[in-house]
């Protein structure tokens, strides 16, 4: 079996946990043709560990939820991610078509935010290395989500032109083993 994006790359199938629902290999929109921000990601050696954690699960959430949709120009649009209990976010990346816009996560119960005034896409730390990657930001300290507890986030389209703007937040999700 070959890894896409690198025919010369062999990988035991029997090495492989078919099942795990954020194995990029399993799922065929998140190959390195399709998707290669998420293929990348889901490859991320800190991202792996999680993976294969006993009693955490990983999980991805992209905000809005719906790939195409629009932001107008000027407006503010606002999404409940539908997390698991017991969410820890730990990293985010952002994406969209626009050159800029700005985004926040906040706390649907405490009303805390994520950072202390939205955060402007040029301004997420490009990683070194990983210029396929696209912008990402690891939490210095991860963020937990308690029912009933879950994260808003905020998108603000600052360009004078309707864009699609995404942020996807990374976390794991804590189970009693």
């Amino acid at each position: 079996m070959y890894k896409p994006g690198n025919p010369a790359a062999w990988i035991d199938p029997r090495d492989i946990d078919w099942t795990q629902s954020l194995n990029p290999l399993t799922n065929p929109g998140w190959d390195a043709q399709n998707n290669r921000y998420v293929y990348h990601c889901l490859n991320d050696p800190y991202m792996l560990a999680l993976r294969q954690a006993k009693g955490v699960e990983a999980r991805t959430y992209v905000a809005p939820d719906t790939v195409n949709q629009v932001i107008p120009s000027g407006n503010t649009f606002d999404y409940e991610v539908p997390i698991e209990p017991n969410f820890w976010l730990y990293a985010l990346a952002a994406s969209g078509t626009g050159e800029d816009f700005l985004f926040q996560i906040t706390d649907s119960v405490s009303g805390a935010t994520l950072f202390s005034q939205p955060m402007p896409l040029s301004r997420m730390p490009q990683r070194l290395n990983t210029s396929n990657r696209g912008p990402q930001l690891f939490l210095a300290t991860p963020q937990l989500y308690v029912p009933p507890s879950y994260p808003i986030v905020r998108v603000i389209n600052t360009t004078a032109f309707s864009n699609t703007c995404r942020v996807t937040l990374f976390g794991a999700v804590e189970y009693n083993v």
